[in-house]
């Protein structure tokens, strides 16, 4: 069994398990994906049971597994395999699904991923570089609530994770996910369009458009479960939206099945990442009402409207947060509550109004494509049922986003700070290729001039949104300016060295020989800036006083948020020693310098102060001289990599 913990074999077997299987006895992609992905969480959700195996276990289960299946599809009527290879069917998928998630993330994963301080790809990265997940992570079955997902410990099994930060694992861990997301998006597509070039608009779309704000999807939200959580939802989701593609009612019973892996598959997914309730609501929503348009039924459509209504009045009678006040009073520039009146009422509704939001223009694109086919379609029999779906999506967001009401549910139940992430549930990435391919007049029989000059302009609207998604407009810092993600996604990694911390990770070693000599310092306080703090986290056996806080993304906050009262203590050793004592510190470390560095990410993003990392030196940590701490009994044990090392003499009362 242990040589089958080597690093990256059980990856190799995650991978290989569900492709050959799915080749080797023609199973479709979606299926392929349910096995790899879905054996993770189901794996990783087995030893959440009382009496179930640890997660060390577990995961060994898997490989064994796994290496069955491998065993089972090479070794049973070997001769079969020739034939699979020379079928002419098998090269679609391969050319539409398996080859533009392959070389996106062959490509992603030689550049690297950006690790800036303090991105939320940073404390992902030092969340799975801090500590063993598969010892030290228990996690909530039922609940969203753990301090790390299904994803997160599967990871550290099958990438074999060392003790330290590791930016080339991390970038494969991100490179992972991209081909999966990308995979299930591919195969979704194809299977609605037919088209392998529509497959590969859609990795690009997903390239170009996916993130928050500009950051880029891979630097931003590819080390957490977000990508891997969306390819098990839109791999389950296949099947109920092949039924909805039949003219004729299938069946209560298929519905059901459909429905029932869609759920299923979404609770895991859950698991991976919150944010995928929220697409698995809104598909539920959206084949609904697909379903009412291509099989209509009075019975079902009144049993819909009634469920509707009835979910709208329970929203309604919640009370709205008590934070949406302070998101209502931001500056006009930042602002992305507003309100407005009807009948005499207050209602609020969401737009984001930071800059440089790429992913409005595929937004609009998608309402836009929505509102054709609603036109092209009107009185049209069959509807092609499954792009319905899809092309109700983005005027379904735009509704919980602005209408009476239904808006509710971005102000009640969801942060409005994080209703953007609802724009990722109209799945542009793939709506926009099957409505413009449903859209498209160039496969209809009888072609005419009027239809040729459709189809023209129908490419250039798609190339003209390539431009924009591609083409930095030089605008940045505007309000509502639409820029692309390439630059954060092509930003050198060099670039970042100064905020990725790479500077701060050789004073680990003699932090944890300290740890060693002195047991007595186990869960005492480490004194440092909080860059120091979130690279250095629990990897020792010091709990820092001060690392990244979300709401700490300026140098004023974070002097007064992290380190009260410091300032006017410096001025007598007695108050310097009481703020100490108050705090349980027993080390202090503080950097020698701060070289010049400012966020090329930041500037243009606003999402926290450009030179954050160089004016922590302004904090008042740094007016610490060596005379003052050792009068305070720190004295100075270690001067090493550009950091000093005190260490209280004698130790503090517990």
């Amino acid at each position: 069994m242990a040589a089958l913990t080597q690093p990256f074999l059980p990856l190799l077997l995650a991978i290989a398990a569900p492709l050959l299987w799915g080749w080797r006895w023609r199973r479709p992609s979606w299926q392929m994906l349910l096995l790899g992905v879905g054996s993770w969480a189901a794996i990783g959700w087995l030893s959440l049971l009382p009496a179930g195996p640890t997660l060390r276990q577990a995961y060994g289960l898997l490989v064994v597994i796994d290496l069955l299946v491998v065993a089972a599809t090479v070794g049973i009527r070997p001769r079969r395999w020739r034939q699979r290879l020379a079928d002419p069917a098998l090269g679609r998928p391969l050319l539409a699904v398996l080859a533009p998630a392959l070389v996106c993330a062959i490509a992603l994963a030689l550049r690297g991923v950006v690790l800036e301080f303090p991105s939320d790809g940073f404390v992902y990265y030092t969340t799975y570089f801090g500590s063993d997940l598969l010892d030290t992570v228990r996690l909530d079955p039922v609940r969203y609530r753990a301090p790390a997902n299904w994803f997160f410990t599967a990871a550290s099994y099958l990438f074999g994770f060392p003790d330290a930060l590791a930016p080339w694992r991390a970038s494969l861990v991100a490179a992972l996910n991209t081909f999966l997301v990308l995979t299930a998006s591919c195969q979704l597509c194809l299977r609605l369009t037919g088209r392998v070039a529509l497959a590969w608009l859609t990795a690009l779309l997903f390239l170009l458009g996916m993130g928050h704000q500009n950051f880029s999807f891979f630097h931003q939200i590819a080390l957490n479960g977000t990508l891997p959580g969306l390819a098990l939802l839109l791999a389950a989701a296949t099947p109920l939206l092949g039924l909805l593609q039949r003219p004729c009612w299938p069946g209560a019973r298929p519905l059901g099945a459909a429905t029932a892996l869609l759920l299923g598959a979404a609770y895991l997914a859950y698991h991976a990442h919150g944010v995928t309730a929220f697409l698995t609501v809104n598909l539920l929503i959206v084949a609904t009402a697909a379903s009412l348009v291509v099989w209509p039924s009075r019975r079902r459509l009144g049993v819909s409207l009634a469920l509707a209504g009835l979910v709208l009045l329970a929203l309604n009678r919640l009370p709205w947060p008590e934070r949406l006040a302070s998101f209502y009073a931001w500056p006009e520039t930042m602002r992305f509550v507003h309100d407005y009146r009807l009948l005499g009422h207050r209602f609020f509704y969401f737009w984001p109004s930071l800059p440089v939001a790429t992913w409005e223009p595929v937004f609009l694109a998608a309402l836009g494509l929505s509102l054709a086919c609603a036109v092209a379609w009107r009185g049209r029999r069959p509807v092609p049922g499954a792009v319905l779906a899809l092309a109700l999506l983005p005027p379904l967001v735009l509704l919980e986003w602005w209408a009476p009401f239904v808006s509710d549910l971005v102000f009640k139940l969801i942060e409005p700070d994080s209703a953007y992430r609802l724009v990722w549930t109209s799945l542009f990435w793939i709506s926009i290729p099957a409505m413009a391919r449903a859209l498209d007049p160039g496969g209809r029989r009888h072609r005419s001039w009027g239809l040729s000059w459709a189809r023209g302009i129908l490419m250039v609207l798609l190339a003209g949104l390539i431009a924009v998604l591609a083409v930095p407009l030089g605008l940045q810092g505007e309000t509502n300016v639409f820029a692309s993600k390439v630059p954060h996604l092509l930003t050198p990694l060099e670039e970042v060295r100064p905020a990725d911390g790479a500077t701060i990770e050789p004073i680990l070693e003699p932090l944890q020989e300290l740890c060693e000599r002195e047991p007595r310092l186990q869960g005492r306080t480490l004194l440092s800036d909080p860059f120091v703090g979130a690279v250095l986290g629990m990897r020792q056996c010091l709990v820092p006083l001060a690392a990244r806080d979300i709401t700490r993304l300026a140098a004023p906050t974070v002097e007064t948020g992290q380190y009260p009262g410091l300032r006017s203590a410096l001025a007598s050793p007695a108050a310097l020693r009481a703020w100490l004592d108050g705090r349980r510190v027993d080390v202090v470390l503080l950097r020698d310098a701060y070289p010049p560095y400012e966020s090329r990410i930041a500037r243009a993003s606003n999402h926290w102060q450009p030179d954050l990392v160089s004016r922590y030196g302004d904090l008042s940590i740094n007016r610490l001289s060596t005379a003052q701490l050792a009068r305070v009994g720190f004295p100075l044990v270690r001067h090493a990599h550009g950091m000093r090392l005190y260490l209280r003499t004698p130790p503090a009362p517990r």
